[in-house]
């Protein structure tokens, strides 16, 4: 399970002095450096305010550090030029059809949506635009657009399934990734004069007598600090995917592990509930398999399986079935994993074995570049990986995955492989088998969507120039080859994962934070996964958390940059800040 986080024994909410001695203060403090935080600092310096950033981690960036950094921009400037314009009303009706499919109306004013996500979404495509030309104008973010990407989904309300994608670009305009992306808006950081301070932990926040938020206390080491904010508070500080009370109580034990930042513990959520604020989207996540064994590690290092690379290999069950399309994207493909079973009271395919041939093996076997094919399990030919299990037959290869089971008796409860795996596994790769020589696979569909064979090109392009062991392909389906009659074969097991959690108090169509009912909490903002998401069930598409908190981060500053400096307790504002 997830690593757990001690919470604070002391209040979360505080009443300061009216001579309330502060350590520090400024306009604006935001918590959290990762494009969140990072965008809401820049845009809040940029308007005039000044700003201190508190990040828990001795180094900035979290989860967004160890992403792809690609970013989903409607209405960028790119498309435009391209003469691609879309329609606000198109691109909601799209967001409400993926995200809240069972409430979508197309003749609804908001398209079925709750109210609180319409705005926020419309707000989305109203500034997304303009919020990355700023980026870009003041030097915070370098991108190249990816006109040719499409859309995660293909569906009819989707008018618009390619243009929206931009990534990073280094310095020598080559593609790039969420690191280098921070490691520009930390400068940009800098030369606008925002103080960073690292290894700070916020617990708490304080109110003044008229209930707005005034300044934090916190944590650098031992000593407890306050900070003083004048106009606002920002919480960027991410999800709680690494709080095992937490993802068990909301999440019903369905998160394995997570390759967010191993600080995304959900620290604003106790601050929230000391305030009395309702949370929203709890149950929900940005979903993404990932490698069962590397998340029982807790190893830092953990990268989601975005793309389950080759085509010679398929994914069953403990049973043997085959029970998904293996080419579904991350997201959507997590969901195949909480398939419950009345009849047999159990989860059958929540942990899954993916199982390969030789070919596969040699010829998809290389290093994650960017974000594109991060979490590729294969390793390269003359490599090994500890998670990745080999079998000179079908037999011997369930023995693997019976002994790793074994290894792990707490975490594998609920999954013990059929006595009859093996045989029904080679039935599910014969019936595979017939579906790969006719390209058309009948049972799930897969490679019959645009992004499925978008990212098998990717595979073709990227694995390496020796390992053709076939030369040309007349492949009908190039997601389908049929698996050796003769081993051996190769697998790994997958567990459900998370990038990130999508849960916490509801916001705005300016960032504010919203009470019970529906009315801001003066002087707190909300920006990134510490926040209810207005994403529904959804992973919208490439890039649907990049692009919306760069968004958020422009709208909350300008917002912020109209608020007026708050007083402390009930006179005049008397605190001091210490020397």
């Amino acid at each position: 399970m997830s690593a757990s986080t001690p919470q604070s024994s002391e209040p979360a909410v505080l009443r300061p002095a009216d001579d309330q001695a502060w350590d520090a203060e400024a306009d604006v403090v935001v918590i959290g450096t990762g494009v969140a935080g990072d965008t809401t600092a820049i845009h809040c310096a940029d308007l005039g305010s000044s700003v201190i950033m508190l990040e828990k981690s001795v180094a900035p960036g979290g989860t967004s550090a160890k992403s792809g950094g690609g970013m989903m921009v409607p209405n960028n400037s790119y498309q435009r030029a391209l003469g691609d314009v879309e329609t606000k009303e198109d691109f909601i009706a799209f967001l409400a059809r993926v995200g809240r499919p069972l409430l979508y109306s197309a003749t609804d004013p908001t398209f079925g949506l709750p109210q609180w996500e319409y705005d926020l979404i419309e707000a989305y495509f109203d500034h997304a635009g303009d919020a990355l030309a700023r980026l870009e104008e003041l030097g915070a973010l370098r991108v190249m657009h990816i006109a040719g990407w499409p859309s995660y989904s293909d569906v009819p309300e989707d008018r618009m399934p390619r243009g929206r994608y931009v990534v990073p670009q280094d310095d020598a305009e080559e593609m790039s990734n969420g690191r280098n992306a921070i490691e520009r808006m930390m400068r940009t950081l800098d030369r606008l004069g925002v103080e960073v301070r690292l290894g700070f932990r916020v617990d708490g926040v304080y109110l003044n007598d008229a209930g707005e938020v005034v300044g934090v206390r916190g944590h650098d080491g031992t000593d407890s600090r306050s900070i003083r904010a004048r106009k606002a508070v920002v919480f960027a500080s991410g999800g709680f995917t690494h709080n095992t009370p937490y993802t068990r109580e909301y999440m019903n034990g369905r998160i394995v592990g997570g390759c967010a930042a191993v600080t995304n513990t959900g620290d604003f959520l106790p601050i929230a509930k000391s305030l009395g604020l309702p949370l929203h989207q709890m149950d929900e996540a940005f979903w993404a398999p990932v490698v069962w064994e590397q998340a029982l590690a807790h190893d830092p290092s953990l990268i989601a399986n975005f793309n389950c690379a080759g085509d010679s290999m398929l994914v069953v069950n403990k049973y043997g079935h085959r029970i998904a399309n293996e080419k579904v994207t991350y997201h959507d493909r997590t969901r195949s994993h909480f398939l419950w079973d009345p009849t047999l009271v159990e989860y059958p395919n929540f942990l899954q074995f993916v199982v390969m041939d030789k070919r596969c093996r040699d010829r998809y076997g290389y290093d994650g570049f960017i974000d594109l094919t991060a979490g590729n399990f294969i390793p390269r030919v003359g490599e090994t990986s500890p998670y990745f299990l080999e079998g000179e037959t079908l037999e011997e290869l369930a023995e693997r995955f019976t002994e790793r089971l074994a290894l792990h008796p707490d975490d594998a409860v609920g999954t013990r492989l059929a006595d009859d795996f093996a045989a029904t596994l080679r039935a599910s790769i014969e019936r595979f088998n017939v579906f790969a020589r006719q390209g058309r696979d009948d049972d799930f569909h897969r490679g019959q969507t645009a992004i499925e064979q978008f990212f098998m090109g990717l595979d073709n392009q990227l694995r390496p120039a020796d390992a053709d062991p076939d030369g040309a392909s007349d492949q009908l389906d190039p997601t389908l080859h049929p698996l050796s009659d003769e081993g051996p074969y190769y697998g790994i097991i997958l567990a459900p994962g998370v990038l990130d959690t999508k849960g916490g108090p509801k916001v705005n169509a300016t960032l504010q934070v919203l009470d019970g009912d529906g009315r801001p909490v003066p002087g707190l903002y909300g920006v990134g996964n510490c926040v209810a998401s207005a994403s529904g069930q959804a992973y919208w598409s490439a890039g649907c958390t990049w692009g919306p908190y760069l968004t958020f981060g422009y709208i909350a500053a300008q917002s912020i940059a109209a608020e007026p400096d708050k007083q402390i307790g009930t006179g005049r504002d008397s605190s001091r800040v210490l020397a």
